[in-house]
């Protein structure tokens, strides 16, 4: 079903067929992703230093983040996640927990792991 034809018929309340394939269907309706745990946003042509990243992973207890591109972030309707961090951000978001700009300074490294503390302490 086209996403149109949905549309339709979800404004007219009539029942909508949802594929849980939708890889054998070329116009059936997409998915829906589960969300992540962890989204790492990186503004264009940033690329996160591999002690950065084994630091995350001391801090969020093994939890491997969803490292994603700006544009394919904001082209993905900006998905969200229960911790969401941006580095080298060209637009503002609101929904971040974090944001920074990389190299981190010491109070930007500081400012993230409260951050960070205060989210895994929240559950």
């Amino acid at each position: 079903m086209k996403p149109l034809q949905s549309q339709l018929w979800q404004f007219l309340g009539l029942p909508v067929w949802h594929c849980a394939h939708g890889e054998r269907l070329p116009y059936g309706p997409a998915p829906v992703a589960a969300p992540a745990e962890v989204r790492l946003i990186t503004g264009q042509g940033s690329r996160l230093p591999d002690t950065l990243l084994a630091d995350l992973a001391i801090a969020l207890n093994g939890i491997q983040p969803e490292i994603q591109d700006e544009t394919a972030w904001l082209a993905a309707g900006r998905p969200g996640a229960r911790i969401l961090l941006g580095f080298n951000l060209t637009t503002p978001a609101e929904d971040l927990a974090w944001h920074g700009t990389l190299p981190l300074s010491a109070s930007q490294k500081r400012e993230l792991w409260s951050r960070l503390c205060s989210l895994n302490s929240a559950l």
